[in-house]
């Protein structure tokens, strides 16, 4: 009974103070409010980026590119072909640890239908390159194994393109000119929806061509060459292996020379992660320095009313009151004040986080453990703060308060 009295005193001194403690809550509510908005901006954006990660293949693809040897042996250069088609079956007839291969010869080439014509991305693929590139098929089908094999005419284009050149009219089945070639359409993709801070990625999508990699290699690049070797493996943890068995499998047919290098996206997202811890230190410590603001505002109150209540306290001494029982009833408004507050400063961060999701490039996310870390941040910085003013309350002496005027 003895809490829920001092508790009921606490609140009465609140209430006899409204503009004082709402003066002193302002910096908590500031405080927790920061915290919430900065981390929910953070998270968003860690989500956003994982997100797109995925729309390209996610962190277990791997891209192979040329590498530049200005020392080698001249005769075993002029020998490797560098990246080719048949690498990319080597690869993954004789790595157990790699899940898909995809080799790809890019190029942009102007698409004519009916008179209209229209400048395309075009690539030369596998069926591999829907599957690490996460792409899907919403009409008709893709390449298959036996149109690169007799090197069809056929092509699968983006919505992009289908809007462009057949307007109103359903592209599947019509033919087409590529480069004055003609080809029959057999696919068309899923029409990917733009988002937020990706549009250029997702643009991509929608606007392309591919064809058999065999086809495009004898009807426009006329080599043996691919433009990307891409590859994705089967376990992430495991891809320091999957690069070495790839580099086994390349030197042996380059010649034993290393005349290409490996770009993982495990690199990238570790440097996404410490980009994101430093992001949230440096933003918490913003958020951290205006709730310690708010702190030093509630000693610096509770500090004054220690003073303008000094003869208070010399009476509650008095009539029986230990030390403890004042320093619990200071120590008590103090947390109220920080709870109040933080309460207030959630509803806050809250509004200002749905205010942000207004914003263009933003997509802030709200996490429930950001918010209780913001809210009992706060609840320590008031138990914190409040335990001088406490003590100061407890140790005054009473006889000395009583004769205080």
């Amino acid at each position: 009974m003895m809490i829920f009295s001092v508790i009921g005193m606490g609140l009465d001194e609140i209430r006899g103070h409204k503009l004082r403690t709402v003066l002193t809550m302002l910096g908590v509510i500031l405080g927790v409010a920061s915290l919430i908005a900065l981390f929910s901006v953070v998270e968003g954006s860690k989500k956003k980026s994982l997100e797109w990660m995925k729309e390209v293949g996610g962190f277990e693809k791997m891209n192979i590119s040329d590498q530049e040897l200005k020392n080698a042996d001249k005769l075993r250069i002029n020998r490797s072909k560098g990246r080719t088609y048949e690498d990319a079956l080597a690869i993954i007839n004789k790595c157990d640890t790699v899940k898909y291969v995809s080799p790809e010869v890019a190029g942009r080439y102007t698409m004519s239908y009916k008179g209209k014509n229209y400048r395309v991305s075009t690539y030369g693929v596998t069926d591999a390159f829907l599957k690490i590139n996460s792409y899907e098929v919403a009409y008709g089908r893709y390449i298959t194994d036996w149109d690169i094999e007799r090197r069809s005419r056929i092509c699968i284009i983006g919505t992009t393109v289908a809007k462009e050149l057949f307007k109103s009219e359903f592209p599947l089945g019509r033919n087409v000119y590529i480069n004055n070639q003609y080809f029959t359409i057999v696919g068309i993709l899923k029409e990917y929806k733009m988002m937020a801070g990706k549009r250029n990625t997702l643009e991509f999508k929608n606007n392309w061509v591919s064809m058999p990699i065999t086809t495009m290699q004898d009807r426009f690049t006329g080599n043996e060459n691919v433009s990307y070797l891409n590859l994705q493996v089967k376990d992430a943890n495991r891809l320091s292996e999957t690069v070495q068995q790839v580099k086994n499998v390349l030197l042996k047919r380059h010649f034993y020379l290393e005349d290409f290098a490996f770009d993982s996206r495990e690199e990238g997202a570790e440097r996404m992660k410490q980009q994101n811890l430093m992001y949230t230190v440096l933003l918490g410590c913003i958020g951290g320095i205006s709730l310690l603001v708010g702190g030093i505002g509630i000693m610096n109150i509770m500090l004054a009313s220690v003073t303008a209540r000094t003869r208070e306290i010399g009476i509650r001494r008095a009539i029986g009151a230990t030390k403890f029982n004042v320093l619990f009833q200071f120590l008590i408004e103090a947390v109220i004040i920080s709870v109040v507050g933080g309460l207030l400063g959630v509803g806050l961060g809250l509004f200002l986080v749905k205010m942000f999701s207004y914003l263009p490039e933003l997509v802030p996310s709200i996490d429930v453990g950001n918010i209780l870390l913001a809210f009992s941040f706060s609840v320590c910085i008031g138990l914190f703060f409040g335990v001088y003013p406490a003590r100061k309350a407890a140790n005054i002496n009473p006889i000395e308060a009583l004769r205080y005027e």
